[in-house]
């Protein structure tokens, strides 16, 4: 009996920590560093045409990136080539 009780609070533990890691927020909210890298789409003539000009929309998404510095760090690998 006793190891029933020792089985069910291993469950009900990792059922806990299971549903806490599930629903915790990373480095850029509950947003995926590769969905705000894909925000920067945008962006993608300027980074590529030294002579484009970087539209108002990349210039938004780049300036509220920029406001989360572990958000960002988080997104650059997903930048690369």
């Amino acid at each position: 009996m006793k190891c029933i009780w020792v089985v069910a609070f291993v469950l009900f533990v990792g059922i806990a920590c299971f549903n806490g890691v599930a629903n915790a927020a990373g480095e850029c909210g509950k947003s995926s560093p590769d969905n705000e890298a894909f925000k920067l789409a945008p962006c993608a003539s300027a980074a590529t045409d030294d002579s484009a000009t970087p539209s108002s929309g990349c210039c938004a998404q780049v300036k509220k990136l920029g406001q989360n510095p572990p958000c960002l760090c988080a997104v650059i690998p997903y930048l690369e080539d």
